[in-house]
């Protein structure tokens, strides 16, 4: 690194530690990576923020996902990706209530309790009464649930390529970091918040902002 360059860096840290005097190394990072990219108004000139740029793209991300998942999953028994989906989870959870797998999925429980009513007539999901709550039943995983799982793989892959292809490995870890940390800080009150009203969830997400800022 050259003396001009190795200048630049310290003087980068000095602007930004002044902001925010307990900036860790890799916040330190991720702020240089965001800032050298396309830049973008706080609002564009129809009044949309920035937030909700990023929502669209998050969205629009997601459809073209679903959509090169459902033409990769068209040759299986599997009707679209939720199905896989809920089988991969399942695999990962070991044997989760119903109930608990559609909550770590974020489904709505009557679609979730229709997935998996699918999965057990299909032979890839079995239930079982919960030894503790007999109100409740548990599902795991079939051996031919595993089977399906791992022969949707190298399809899943590809969607993978498709979708993300076309950035590098940084960017792609650089992605993961800054997602992951949303949703560990969503996932933290997303059991809690279901009941509260708009302004009250609102109130209680923001006011825990900074809890997150350098993890």
């Amino acid at each position: 690194m050259s003396n001009n360059k190795l200048v630049e860096l310290v003087n980068l840290w000095a602007a930004h530690e002044a902001e925010q005097p307990d900036l860790s190394i890799e916040a330190f990072c991720e702020r240089i990576l965001a800032t050298r990219g396309n830049t973008y108004q706080a609002i564009n000139e129809y009044g949309i923020p920035l937030e909700g740029k990023i929502m669209g793209h998050l969205g629009r991300m997601g459809k073209f996902a679903s959509i090169y998942s459902k033409k990769a999953l068209q040759e299986t028994a599997l009707n679209n990706v939720e199905d896989w989906v809920y089988l991969l989870c399942t695999m990962e959870m070991g044997t989760p209530k119903k109930s608990e797998l559609i909550n770590q999925l974020l489904s709505e429980f009557p679609s979730g309790i229709d997935v998996i009513k699918r999965m057990v007539a299909a032979g890839y999901l079995e239930e079982f009464p919960d030894e503790e709550d007999k109100r409740s039943k548990r599902v795991r995983i079939t051996p031919a649930g595993v089977e399906k799982v791992q022969a949707c793989l190298p399809q899943m892959q590809k969607v993978g390529d498709m979708a993300l292809g076309l950035l590098t490995p940084v960017e792609k870890q650089f992605l993961v970091t800054i997602l992951d940390r949303l949703d560990r800080f969503h996932e933290k009150h997303y059991k809690t918040t279901r009941s509260e009203d708009f302004e009250a969830l609102h109130q209680l997400l923001t006011s825990d902002f900074t809890n997150f800022v350098n993890k």
